[in-house]
């Protein structure tokens, strides 16, 4: 199918930067979103509504996984995909929706016997509609992504953020339960799968013409998917079937709040990453320039929110979420380090999609996997110390990047100079960044808001300094520092244009 929004001609690099730019936004829109919904539902709510709500999408969202089959991802991969594969890839991901909806409804009871919580049972299953409901989204919406063109990705997933956000907020107040929760979960679903036939004039039907073809790719990307729920959830598995219910609500706070700033920076990139290399699939030295730059972004993202979020814990849960949630500040800084070493292996594992590869991108996160469980089960069932546990799930994440970066590599006649060349300046600036907000924090005499805002301040004028310090140093490669350099460029005359615009209207 063809979209008639095309984007013109472009450099790969060009392609990427623009689409990253309105990936970002919608992410950090999104994320702000919830920021602000998490902000007032702690202080409405309690750790046990988090933590049956947790338990209840621990198990949906496992189900949930069976939906990822990488359909999507075969047609935006797929040179000139025909109206076949369009309706074929609709038709699996309604009956997908309903098969997964079924089960979620049959298996609930089942899951008191192990999280020992017979609130989660009916949450459950008035969440399996949500599954239902994202079957039925409009497959044409791919072209957005397609086409590159993210500017109506945005609109498309921002808006039904916005719907939740409202009605989620409304019934806390209201009820003062975790139902709020459930209800804002479904109706942003719903969103979703309303606007994506507002937004796209596509209209699939039920077909199977393409299956053969399309599940060829797909089913490597679907079982690294399930790979990947797994990794995003073992550790929080482990502990509730130790500690129970609000446990389970603290540390999934905590992850959520430690990771958000790397991940809302660095998922972006990556997404927009596999349409542009898509386009560039035959040309490899191409692949090769996008592969390190991004793993440069990722680099530069990952370490200096890792690092900056680690300095600040202390002021950060105090500010954001609250006194009753003082406790989880020792997790923080081993969890925004995971998230931001975890960063490194995203273009990894896209690369190998793109040059034919899944299977081995599957068979790698299994092994992160089975890596991360023989670390993490046992130290919540010997210990039941959630640092402890979070401090495992780090060390394993480090532990599997050379292993991913090496096999990357030898697909791709990356060298690991080439790696170490684009991964150095990050990491010192990272040291640097630490160190800086360590002697500041000493040196205050205050804490609360104000410290946190000075830390921040402080800590990305260091950060950036340092790492332009360390560019310039090293010749000025054509690395992530250079689009950085770019974009700030950029945003200046922009700036300066607003600025002009505004006094020549005023005379």
């Amino acid at each position: 199918m063809k979209s008639s929004n095309a984007v013109g001609p472009q450099g790969p690099g060009a392609q990427m930067l623009r689409g990253s730019v309105w990936m970002v936004a919608m992410r950090w829109a999104i994320r702000l979103t919830g920021v602000v919904s998490t902000v007032i539902l702690a202080r409405l709510l309690n750790p046990k509504d988090f933590g049956v709500v947790a338990i209840a999408m621990i198990v949906v969202g496992m189900f949930e996984m069976l939906s990822l089959t990488g359909q999507g991802q075969a047609i935006i991969r797929h040179r000139n995909p025909t109206r076949a594969h369009y309706d074929t890839a609709w038709t699996i991901s309604v009956l997908i929706g309903l098969g997964i909806a079924v089960a979620i409804v049959v298996a609930a009871p089942l899951t008191r016997v192990y999280f020992h919580d017979d609130r989660s049972v009916l949450v459950m299953q008035c969440l399996s509609l949500r599954a239902l409901l994202a079957g039925f989204e409009n497959i044409g919406t791919l072209d957005f992504r397609r086409d590159l063109r993210f500017d109506r990705v945005f609109g498309y997933n921002y808006y039904a953020k916005l719907i939740s956000f409202t009605l989620t907020i409304s019934l806390a107040l209201l009820l003062r339960s975790y139902w709020a929760l459930v209800a804002g979960i479904l109706v942003g679903q719903l969103a979703r799968t309303v606007l994506s036939y507002v937004m796209h004039p596509y209209r699939p039907r039920f077909s199977f013409a393409a299956m053969s073809e399309i599940w060829s790719f797909s089913i490597w990307t679907f079982a690294r998917a399930i790979g990947g729920y797994f990794m995003a959830q073992v550790e929080v598995i482990a502990i509730g079937g130790v500690a129970g219910a609000p446990s389970m609500g603290r540390y999934t706070v905590a992850k959520d709040v430690a990771s958000s700033p790397t991940d809302e920076l660095n998922d972006p990139v990556v997404t927009v990453l596999f349409p542009v290399m898509a386009r560039h699939q035959d040309d490899p030295q191409q692949l090769r320039q996008l592969y390190l730059r991004t793993l440069g972004w990722s680099a530069l993202i990952g370490v200096s929110t890792g690092t900056g979020v680690m300095m600040v814990a202390p002021d950060m849960v105090s500010v954001i979420l609250g006194p009753k949630w003082i406790d989880i500040t020792p997790l923080m800084g081993w969890l925004a380090l995971t998230a931001g070493v975890a960063t490194l292996t995203n273009s990894g594992f896209t690369l190998l999609d793109i040059i034919g590869l899944p299977h081995l991108g599957a068979r790698m996160q299994w092994l992160r996997l089975g890596w991360l469980a023989l670390a993490v089960f046992p130290a919540a069932y010997l210990t039941g110390d959630l640092v402890v546990v979070a401090a495992a799930r780090f060390a394993m994440t480090v532990l599997f990047i050379p292993s991913l970066l090496f096999t990357v590599g030898r697909r791709t006649n990356v060298s690991l100079l080439d790696h170490g060349s684009v991964l150095w300046r990050p990491f010192v600036a990272g040291a640097i960044l630490a160190g800086a907000i360590w002697c500041l924090n000493t040196a205050l005499p205050f804490g609360g808001i104000l410290r946190l805002a000075i830390d921040v301040s402080a800590g990305i004028g260091v950060f950036v300094g340092s790492l332009l310090g360390l560019w310039v140093i090293s010749g000025r490669p054509p690395t992530a520092e250079r689009d950085l350099v770019g974009l700030v460029q950029h945003g200046r005359l922009k700036l300066s244009a607003i600025r002009d615009r505004v006094l020549n209207t005023a005379r």
